[in-house]
């Protein structure tokens, strides 16, 4: 189940890579250049397509040599009760669904760490707590909006989930700092 995850988000940095060099290269054409923040710049963007490669590009295949985009809705399901679907996971912990419960609860956490940590790390402004948090709730809503749009499932219990663990790699952005400060102040 993850091995086609990983294959299928690092098929989609692959086609993304070549388009984000050219695309930083002209942008970046008559600017100072820092070359451990373009690094970091790469890093996120690769992060970022492959977050989205799972949330928010429709399926597609191949057929007759068009790209056909799956957007049936066989699957939808919307849940907008808060902690409804988190309980349901819990429970199952040590049921019979365990496996899919703890991927959910912890992918949904897990995957969502970096944006916390990659966002103040590469835009000063955004180092506040308040913008954090706001930050926080606006890129699973955004995901979660755009699926309502492409007929895949919604659920307010991935927002709180990303949401939480958005701010989780902002608490650790700020510890990271503390360490760098004290121990560039020996």
């Amino acid at each position: 189940m993850i091995h086609s995850y990983l294959l299928s988000m690092m098929g989609y940095c692959i086609l993304s890579f070549p388009l984000y060099i050219i695309s930083r290269k002209l942008y970046l054409r008559n600017k100072k250049k820092d070359r451990a923040r373009e690094l970091v710049m790469l890093v996120f963007f690769l992060y970022c397509v492959s977050i989205f490669s799972q949330t928010i590009i429709p399926n597609f295949y191949f057929t007759n040599g068009t790209i056909v985009f799956d957007t049936s809705t066989a699957y939808v399901r919307s849940n907008f009760t808060p902690l409804q679907t988190i309980l349901l996971y819990y429970d199952q912990l040590n049921g019979p669904l365990a496996n899919i419960a703890f991927y959910n609860l912890a992918g949904n956490i897990v995957l969502f760490i970096p944006f916390g940590f990659f966002i103040p790390l590469l835009w000063k402004k955004l180092r506040g707590w308040r913008k954090m948090h706001i930050v926080a709730f606006t890129i699973p809503i955004f995901i979660e909006r755009t699926q309502y749009f492409i007929g895949r499932s919604i659920d307010v219990d991935d927002v709180l989930l990303n949401a939480i663990a958005i701010v989780i790699g902002f608490v650790l952005f700020k510890i990271m700092r503390r360490i760098r400060k004290m121990l560039s102040q020996k």
